[in-house]
């Protein structure tokens, strides 16, 4: 029945599914409209895009949507692939002159912090043993009174929601307001990523290249992202190598640490390790209480410590999370002019309080961890097979279960169908190949970051 569909028609039926989906006009435009359908046999859709680096982008990102929308449209079930060389430059991208002549005062190109929130400084950051290092090392990189901890690269590295596109910020704010006449660039890596596939499309290749060789500070956020592709590796690799040969800094944020971004070429992790890693960690109660205090100054209504002390104690380090419960807090204090208590707190937060409940870490939540950092299911986790790649994983949920939970050795070996012996066997094992094993102590690090950010 396809074949005799006219293809335009079929494609734009598909296309504009998919447009709702993403429900966000500027990356429709940017990664959809400009594909185009080149040919439909039986259920093989053959899709057209500019390059490489788009057919790798569209493919991780977009056709699981583009799939479903096929689904839904057509009732059958389709396979994708793609072909390079269809070069349509989509609607609404800025012309490569317009970025040319909006850059060429020396303000612009040394001011592109002006994305950065105005709201992100080093002054309203609020400073505890988890991220003191990464504080110090991010003034360190301004501040000559700090220069012990000024690494080229800088890299920070920490679990969403803990601070770190603040920090990375209120650096590039910092550096903006400095008299000296730094070039500095910011931008989120999906950005980054955004700016190169428009040089490529427009083939003004070294429009890109001129922007960020030439600056003296070079600010990416989220740089994990980059692992997506393979071509913008390339790029960023060689602009890596430029700017640390001038000695112009380089400052990332992550995530998670170099080494553990899959899909990113070794060449890279090599070079973002070669500076100063540091970790910004989960923060314990008396951080999340100083946070606290800190974004009520900007509200009239005050409570109580006990009501923060609460707050603190009870909801998780995702510091946006907490900034939305103060508020909601306020909200209700303000329409219903009275003081605030703990008994009312816990009402008015009834939800945040059930879902953090829900995410504390236990020995089911261990296992969907490790099952989701090896790519494996549940009942693989729990199962009997001994191959290796299923063994060491089944050894580490039982280490993590014994030393992150209350639980005894019997109640974790009745999670694990297996008995107290297989545990303890397996906790003594685990114990010992950290030490000793990179590898093990990088996965076991990783997923304790994970169910601490929960």
């Amino acid at each position: 029945m396809h074949n005799d569909m006219e293809l335009g028609a079929f494609w734009g039926g598909v296309r504009e599914i998919v447009r709702k989906m993403i429900g966000d006009d500027d990356t429709y435009s940017r990664w959809i409209q400009p594909i185009v359908p080149v040919s439909l046999k039986k259920n093989a859709l053959l899709l057209g895009v500019a390059d490489e680096f788009c057919a790798e982008w569209v493919k991780s990102n977009f056709q699981d949507m583009i799939l479903s929308a096929l689904l839904q449209a057509y009732g059958e079930k389709f396979k994708i692939s793609y072909e390079i060389g269809h070069l349509i430059e989509a609607p609404q991208r800025a012309h490569p002159e317009h970025v040319r002549h909006s850059r060429s005062d020396v303000q612009s190109q040394r001011r592109s912090s002006d994305k950065c929130n105005p709201a992100y400084t080093f002054s309203n950051f609020v400073v505890g043993p988890e991220n003191r290092i990464a504080y110090a090392a991010a003034m360190g990189m301004v501040d000559v009174r700090s220069s012990a901890l000024a690494a080229n690269p800088l890299f920070i590295y920490a679990s969403p929601g803990l601070g770190k596109t603040h920090l990375i910020q209120a650096l590039a704010n910092k550096i903006r307001e400095m008299p000296s006449q730094f070039k500095v660039e910011y931008l989120a890596c999906e950005d980054l990523m955004n700016q190169y596939v428009d040089c490529i499309a427009n083939k003004n290749h070294h429009v890109f290249r001129n922007r960020f060789r030439k600056v003296n500070y070079l600010l990416i956020d989220d740089i994990h992202f980059l692992s997506k592709t393979t071509n913008l590796q390339e790029e960023f690799f060689n602009t890596f190598n430029t700017l640390y040969n001038e000695g112009n800094k380089i400052i990332l944020t992550s995530d998670k640490r170099p080494s553990e971004i899959h899909g990113l070429e070794n060449r890279l992790i090599s070079r973002f390790s070669s500076g100063l890693t540091v970790e910004i960690e989960s923060f314990g109660e008396e951080t999340k209480l100083a946070i606290l205090k800190k974004k009520q100054l900007s509200h009239q209504i005050k409570f109580r410590d006990d009501v923060l002390h609460f707050v603190a104690r009870n909801l998780c380090s995702d510091v946006r999370v907490l900034e939305g419960a103060l508020f909601r807090l306020v909200a209700v204090a303000s329409v219903e002019n009275c003081e605030m208590s703990i008994e009312m707190a816990k009402r008015i937060l009834g939800d945040y309080l059930e879902q953090q409940a829900l995410k504390r870490i236990n020995i089911e939540s261990i296992q969907k961890a490790v099952a989701e950092f090896y790519d494996l299911r549940i009942s693989d986790i729990t199962g009997t097979n001994r191959s290796s790649n299923i063994a060491v994983p089944r050894m580490l949920a039982m280490y993590l279960s014994r030393t992150k939970t209350e639980k005894s050795l019997p109640e974790i070996g009745q999670a694990f169908y297996k008995n107290h012996a297989t545990v303890l066997h397996a906790f003594r094992k685990i114990e010992r190949e950290r030490k000793k094993n990179e590898t093990i102590d990088r996965a076991l690090s990783q997923i304790e970051r994970k169910l601490q950010s929960v």
